[in-house]
């Protein structure tokens, strides 16, 4: 047997392997679908008498929770209370382990929110996901954090997408929920990063990493310019033997994607705004619903059903059958037996023939569908937002309701909303409502489970090399360094083949800092900061990596010899928001008033960067009577000039000010004035100190504004911000350690 069909069958064998246990380790379960095969499962619960229920915790959220060896994790804010003005400072977002017998906490990791404009009724939006394999869980964070936790609870590694791959963060809280495939673990957003994904529009990307290391091995951008933020989770399967990875993308289109690859095989066009649901599978149909503007007529929404044999665009081929007028935008799909259970917006839950799209029967849920349902024992549960749990028996013919209880809020009036979907594991349930976390089960029933059936069989391509992947695929060095490579290659079903040997050339970017040594490339001795493209070469067969270079000691640009749309070649979410403009004769930075969204963020470092002191020279414009805000960040905090507000600030998570403070300072239009900000941690305190003054006098000896956190952030990417009322300008900038 050669090596490449036995790598790629000893995946496969880990991978099923990983299947057989009665963990829960993905939101929708262990076969992605909502489906458990668990068995002896309870038909109600009560509160009151604690009958079926094993224990409580006053802990919730709007995720739900993964359960994997014993454990239950949940990723969610913190109880403290945003409009509370001294209890609002110690709001943050946290991952939460809990033991699935008892229900006893046995750890916490609590950290910050940052830099984006969600607020906190939408932090913990995103569910984490286990790997069976290792025992490792990861969260994706509001604020673009994306975590590796051992089961104890120590960070093995992380990323900063915002501040490394320049991540969009909408107001809604739409975060993706990342899966994990063999090796990989996926996650999903669009942004606008450097070089050749720098310009617009953001596309969805698909970032594969390690799920041991965090080194990222490719990323894959699909579909088109988005029309909204969504959420709608990947799913994976396979078909016509190939292994495909599922999902809704932002520009209303459901995608498919080879697993292993991240090569597009299939698009197909539904919506006129972002998919949200996720998909379900069974044989080679793939189910899909949405609930806004049809792309072909005026009804709003669409339960869909397509054969995905298909490639290309299949968007006027690949429909079965499709039913039209059904807001069904949140909640995913489920099937099982021949039946398509649909939870629609306004909280009935539909029943299909899978096969013909007929409707079996409609059951009234409450008022708003969000919830997905899960199947299990004969038995459907079911949420709904306005504090509804409802256990149902399914049939073809009607819905019997075996249970119904609505929760009261506990902490204040009204019902304990409820957005995320049940959880099942060793003959337990686990419902996450708002506020509060509910395990019920019988205690005398036996943990009883029918086996997993397994993926369909994937099928070689032979040895015909048709993709190559040079891994890590992006990455960045500071002062002197190297990275390793590594070349891989799959055939045209995206199975693995095997590993190359290559010739390793940088590009013309990075040639005075880089050089090639074997299969590592070691960079050292630049003044500046490079960024550029690592070229792998294997026979006839080529490939490029993303490298960027920053360098030790201190940093400084005066935007000299930049032209066009030049911005530096390391900064993250720059192009075309800020843009080289003569200024007397001498290069500034300009950022100009358009019709985008106003505020952006951009970053000129890299995320582990601390005890450093940011200092940049800043003009605003006027326009209609407006100013616009501009400032600079250093650690994750910003120090904004509010133009229209005759204020100075400084502020982290704006739409709640969690740790802020303001002061009275006066800045006029065509005026050059000079921000220096630092942080320092002083007793477990961050002290955000600022300065502010005319660039043409000298600079004060007192900081102008001393702003407190006593929950720090430790590390972060010096950058910008702007709130774009009117243009603003850069010039002068620098990021240094004093003495």
């Amino acid at each position: 047997m050669k090596f490449s069909h036995l790598a790629g069958l000893c995946l496969l064998l880990v991978f099923a392997t990983t299947l057989n246990a009665n963990d829960w380790a993905h939101w929708r379960g262990p076969e992605m679908n909502g489906v458990s095969r668990e068995k002896n499962l309870p038909e109600s619960f009560d509160l009151e008498t604690g009958e079926n229920v094993l224990w409580t915790s006053e802990i919730g959220g709007r995720s739900t929770p993964v359960v994997m060896n014993g454990r239950v994790y949940l990723n969610c804010r913190t109880a403290d209370d945003v409009t509370d003005p001294k209890e609002k400072i110690h709001a943050r977002e946290q991952v939460v382990c809990w033991d699935a017998e008892t229900g006893d906490v046995l750890w916490k990791d609590v950290f910050n929110v940052f830099q984006t404009d969600i607020p906190a009724p939408r932090v913990g939006w995103a569910s984490m996901v286990g790997d069976p394999e290792t025992g490792n869980v990861y969260v994706h964070s509001v604020s673009g954090l994306f975590k590796c936790y051992s089961p104890e609870g120590e960070v093995l590694w992380q990323h900063s997408l915002f501040e490394e791959y320049g991540k969009i963060s909408g107001y809604g809280g739409r975060t993706q929920t990342p899966i994990i495939d063999e090796d990989r673990v996926i996650v999903s957003f669009f942004g606008l990063n450097w070089g050749d994904t720098a310009a617009p529009p953001p596309k969805q990307t698909y970032y594969s990493f390690d799920k041991k290391t965090g080194s990222l091995q490719w990323a894959s951008q699909v579909g088109g310019a988005p029309l909204d933020t969504n959420y709608s989770g990947p799913i994976i399967t396979v078909i016509n033997g190939q292994r495909m990875m599922i999902a809704g993308n932002p520009d209303g289109g459901l995608y498919a994607i080879n697993a292993r690859t991240g090569k597009t095989i299939w698009g197909h066009k539904m919506s006129k705004r972002g998919l949200n649901s996720s998909p379900v599978v069974d044989g080679d149909l793939v189910y899909m619903s949405h609930g806004e503007d049809n792309v072909d007529n005026i009804k709003f929404g669409r339960v869909e059903c397509l054969r995905a044999t298909g490639e290309g665009d299949v968007t006027k081929t690949a429909s079965v059958w499709r039913v039209d007028d059904i807001k069904a935008g949140y909640a995913s799909l489920l099937v099982k037996d021949g039946i398509l259970y649909v939870v629609t917006d306004t909280g009935n839950l539909v029943a299909f023939d899978s096969k013909t799209g007929d409707q079996l029967w409609s059951h009234s849920l409450g008022t708003v569908g969000k919830g997905s349902p899960v199947w299990a024992d004969g038995k459907l549960y079911v949420m709904e937002v306005n504090g509804n749990i409802h256990i149902l028996k399914p049939s073809r013919e009607k819905c019997e309701s075996l249970y119904h209880t609505q929760l009261l809020a506990t902490e204040s009036a009204g019902y304990d909303e409820i957005y995320a979907s049940p959880a099942i594991a060793n003959g337990r349930v686990y419902f996450c409502t708002r506020d509060r976390m509910i395990c019920i089960g019988d205690k005398d029933a036996k943990v009883e489970a029918d086996p997993i059936p397994p993926l369909a069989k994937e099928e070689s391509a032979g040895d015909e090399i048709d993709t190559i992947h040079l891994m890590p695929y992006e990455t960045y060095v500071t002062d002197n360094g190297s990275v390793e490579y590594e070349l891989r290659a799959y055939d045209k079903n995206g199975v693995f083949l095997k590993t190359l040997d290559f010739e390793l050339t940088p590009d013309d970017a990075l040639a005075s800092v880089a050089k090639a040594d074997g299969k590592k490339l070691v960079l050292e001795g630049g003044k500046k900061d490079y960024a550029g493209l690592v070229t792998a070469k294997a026979g006839d067969l080529t490939t490029t990596a993303r490298v960027r270079y920053f360098p030790g000691g201190d940093w400084s640009w005066n935007f000299d010899g930049l032209t066009g749309t030049q911005v530096p070649p390391t900064w993250v979410n720059a192009f075309l928001k800020l843009k080289p403009h003569q200024v007397d004769g001498e290069n500034v930075l300009i950022n100009s008033l358009n019709k985008g969204r106003p505020s952006a963020y951009m970053w000129i470092g890299y995320p582990e960067m601390s005890g450093y002191t940011m200092q940049a020279d800043v003009m605003m414009k006027e326009s209609a009577r407006q100013l616009p805000s501009v400032g600079i960040t250093v650690q994750r905090y910003n120090l904004i000039l509010k133009g229209n507000f005759g204020k100075l600030t400084v502020q982290s998570w704006a739409p709640h000010l969690r740790m802020a403070k303001e002061v009275k300072y006066r800045s006029d239009p065509d005026v050059w004035y000079t921000m220096k900000c630092k942080v320092e941690i002083r007793d477990g305190v961050a002290h955000v100190l600022g300065k502010v003054w005319k660039r043409d006098e000298d600079e004060p000896e007192e900081w102008t504004i001393d702003a407190e956190d006593p929950h720090p952030n430790e590390q972060g990417s010096p950058g910008f911000y702007v709130y774009a009322m009117a243009d603003s300008l850069f010039d002068n900038v620098k990021v240094f350690r004093e003495e």
